[in-house]
C-alpha cells in the first residue's frame, strides 16, 4: 500500500485475494464488497476506526485464503482418517509463495485436476491417451529401456573409446525415443501430469541424464562423464510398468519384491542404529578387553583386529556377518586367552542370533502388511470404482427421466440419446449409440418400463468383462430354471396323462357314436323300405280308383246303374279282362 492511500499495490492485491485451493472453495460472504470497497478507492467511511476495521478484515481474509494448501492436506488426511494437526504457514512463506506465483500455480493444478476429473470431461487427445494408457505401450517402453540398460553394461565392460560412434548413435536413438514418449504422455494427460512427484523423477531421468546432457552440454563441449553414470538410473523407470501391473495376479510377488525393498528404508534405518549401537558397546569392551590386555599388546595381527573402538567395530561387524570369524578372530584370540570364548559366544548369540532373526522378522512383517494392505487397497478401489459407476449411472437415469416418475420408458430411453451429455456418460460407460436397443431388450424384464435399480445394476454388469459373483448370479439364476423347467416338466406329464384319459374315452364315445350311427342308419333303411311299400300301395289304390271312375263313367254310358260297381265289381272286372 502506498502512503496516504488505501489502494493496495499489485502484490498486495496477489496476497489479499490469494489463491483458494479447496475445492469449491469460494470467498465468505460481504468479502466481495469488502474488496471493492477497499480496493476500489478511498472508504465511504472516514472514520479512522472504521478504515482499521476493514483493513483488518482484509489482512484476515488473505491469510485464510492463502493457508488454503495447509487445510487441503489437512482434509485429505481427515478422510483417509489421519489425525489432522492444523498446522500455519508463516507469513514470510506466503508473501514468497506470492511473490513467485507459486500459490496462483497451485491453484491452476488444482483447478486443472479437478476438470480433469469429471466424468463428463472429454480429453482432447482420446485416442492418444487410449495408447499411452495401454498395457502394450508400457512394455514396449519397459523393453526400450531394459535394451538401454544392456547398452550402458556392454559399454562400461568395454575399454574405453571402443566403438565409442556406435555407442554414441545408439545413445542419441534412446534419448529420442524417451523425449517422443515424453512429449505424448505430456499430451494425453495435459500439462499437470509434470506436477506429480514420480512423473516429475520420470521428466528428470529423461532430460538430466539425456537430452540436456546429450543434446546440448556434450556439443557445446562440456564433460559429461560425471553425467553418464546417471544414466543408468532410468532403470528406474521400469517401476512405472510394475504399478501397472500390480493389480494382475501374475505380477504379485513382483510388486510385493518392490514395495518391501521401496517400504524398508525405515526399517533399515533403525537397523542401523541398532547395529551400530551393538557393535559400539561391544566394540568398546573388545578394545578393553583383548586389544589393551598385556597378552595381546605386542601382538600385531591382534592390534590391527582390535587396537581401538572402531577397529573392533569393524571386526565385530565382520563377525555378525559370520565371515571366517572362527579361525581368523576368534581362535587367535583364544590360544592366549580361552576365557575370551565367553565374550565372543555372547556376541554371536546377541548380534546374529537375536539381532538379525528380529530384523529378519520385521522384514517379513513388514512384506505381510504390504501384501494386506495392497489386498485392501484393491478392494478399495473397486469399492471405489462401484460407487464411481453406480454415480456416473444414477446421474444418466436422473439425466434420462424427464417427467420425473423414477421409471424410464422407450421413449425417454431412445429419445434421450439426442442429448450431448447423455452421450458423453456413455462413452463412459462405453456404450455406443448403436447397442442401446439391444441394452434395452436385456434389461427390461417384460414391462414395458426400467426402474433405477434395474437400469444402474444392469449396465454396471454389462461393462467389462464378466465377474466370479455375475457367473454365480447366472448359474443361481439357471438353478432357479432348471427347477422351474423340472415343475414344468411334471405339469405337461401330468397333462398328458390327462390328455390321454380324454383320448380314451373320445374313442369310447366315437366307438358309440358309430353304433348309434348304425342303428340311425338301419331305422333308415327300414323306414325307407316302409315308405316305398306305402307308396306302391298308394300307387295302386289311385290306380284302382282310376279304373273304377273309369267303368263308372262307361256303365253310365251304357245306361247301367254306376252304383252297383263297387271296389270288389272293379276287381273282378280287372281279372275278367285281363
Amino acid at each position: 500500500r502506498t502512503p496516504g492511500s488505501l489502494n493496495p499495490s499489485p502484490l498486495c492485491t496477489d496476497v489479499a485475494l490469494g489463491i483458494v485451493l479447496k475445492r469449491g472453495a469460494m470467498p465468505r460472504p460481504g468479502a466481495a464488497s469488502r474488496k471493492s470497497t477497499v480496493v476500489g478507492g478511498t472508504p465511504k467511511n472516514d472514520d479512522d476506526k472504521e478504515k482499521k476495521k476493514r483493513i483488518e478484515q482484509m489482512k484476515r481474509q488473505s491469510t485464510m485464503q492463502s493457508n488454503a494448501t495447509v487445510d487441503f492436506m489437512i482434509e485429505d488426511l481427515q478422510e483417509e482418517g489421519a489425525p489432522a494437526t492444523k498446522l500455519s504457514t508463516p507469513e514470510w512463506l506466503e508473501m514468497v509463495l506470492a511473490i513467485t506465483r507459486i500459490t496462483e500455480l497451485q491453484f491452476r493444478i488444482a483447478e486443472e485436476r479437478e476438470e480433469r476429473a469429471k466424468d463428463t470431461y472429454q480429453n482432447p487427445y482420446q485416442e492418444l491417451y487410449l495408447i499411452v494408457t495401454s498395457l502394450n505401450f508400457e512394455i514396449a517402453v519397459a523393453v526400450v529401456i531394459l535394451l538401454n540398460c544392456a547398452m550402458i553394461g556392454v559399454e562400461a565392460s568395454l575399454p574405453e573409446e571402443t566403438a565409442a560412434g556406435v555407442f554414441g548413435g545408439l545413445e542419441h536413438a534412446f534419448v529420442f525415443i524417451f523425449f517422443v514418449e515424453w512429449c505424448l504422455r505430456m499430451r494425453a494427460f495435459g500439462w499437470v501430469w509434470l506436477f506429480d512427484l514420480p512423473n516429475a523423477a520420470d521428466s528428470f531421468l529423461v532430460f538430466g541424464t539425456g537430452v540436456f546432457p546429450k543434446w546440448f552440454l556434450e556439443p557445446a563441449g562440456w564433460d559429461v562423464s560425471a553425467v553418464r553414470v546417471l544414466t543408468v538410473l532410468r532403470a528406474l523407470r521400469l517401476v512405472r510398468i510394475v504399478r501397472v501391473v500390480r493389480m494382475m495376479p501374475e505380477f504379485k510377488e513382483l510388486w510385493m519384491l518392490i514395495q518391501g525393498l521401496m517400504q524398508s528404508a525405515r526399517p533399515l534405518l533403525w537397523t542401523f542404529v541398532i547395529a551400530m549401537m551393538i557393535l559400539y558397546v561391544f566394540g568398546v569392551a573388545a578394545t578393553e578387553l583383548i586389544g589393551r590386555q598385556t597378552d595381546f599388546v605386542d601382538d600385531e595381527y591382534i592390534q590391527d583386529l582390535f587396537g581401538n573402538p572402531l577397529r573392533s567395530m569393524f571386526t565385530l561387524f565382520q563377525m555378525m556377518t559370520m565371515d571366517t570369524w572362527g579361525y581368523s578372530i576368534a581362535r587367535p584370540v583364544m590360544e592366549k586367552d580361552w576365557w575370551m570364548c565367553l565374550f565372543f559366544i555372547a556376541f554371536i548369540m546377541i548380534g546374529v542370533f537375536v539381532f538379525w532373526n528380529l530384523i529378519t522378522a520385521v522384514i517379513v512383517e513388514n512384506a505381510m502388511s504390504i501384501a494386506n494392505e495392497d489386498a485392501q487397497q484393491k478392494a478399495k478401489d473397486v469399492e471405489v470404482q462401484k460407487k464411481h459407476e453406480l454415480q456416473v449411472l444414477a446421474d444418466l437415469f436422473l439425466e434420462i427421466d424427464t417427467d420425473g416418475s423414477g421409471e424410464l420408458s422407450t421413449d425417454e430411453f431412445f429419445g434421450a440419446l439426442e442429448k450431448p451429455r447423455v452421450r458423453n456418460l456413455l462413452q463412459v460407460l462405453d456404450l455406443r449409440d448403436e447397442d442401446m436397443e439391444e441394452v434395452w431388450d436385456v434389461l427390461d424384464d417384460g414391462d414395458g418400463v426400467l426402474t433405477i435399480k434395474e437400469f444402474t445394476n444392469g449396465l454396471r454388469r454389462m461393462k467389462g468383462e464378466a465377474k466370479a459373483k455375475d457367473i454365480i448370479d447366472v448359474i443361481k439364476k439357471l438353478r432357479h430354471t432348471a427347477l422351474f423347467h423340472t415343475e414344468l416338466r411334471a405339469q405337461v406329464d401330468q397333462f398328458n396323462a390327462s390328455l390321454g384319459g380324454l383320448e380314451h374315452d373320445v374313442q369310447r364315445i366315437q366307438n358309440d357314436a358309430g353304433e348309434v350311427l348304425g342303428l340311425f342308419q338301419e331305422m333308415y333303411h327300414r323306414l325307407q323300405a316302409h315308405i316305398e311299400k306305402e307308396q306302391g300301395e298308394d300307387r295302386l289304390h289311385a290306380m284302382k280308383m282310376a279304373k273304377l271312375r273309369e267303368l263308372r263313367e262307361e256303365a253310365e254310358a251304357n245306361g247301367e246303374d254306376p252304383s252297383d260297381l263297387d271296389e270288389a265289381a272293379l276287381l273282378r272286372r280287372i281279372a275278367g279282362g285281363s
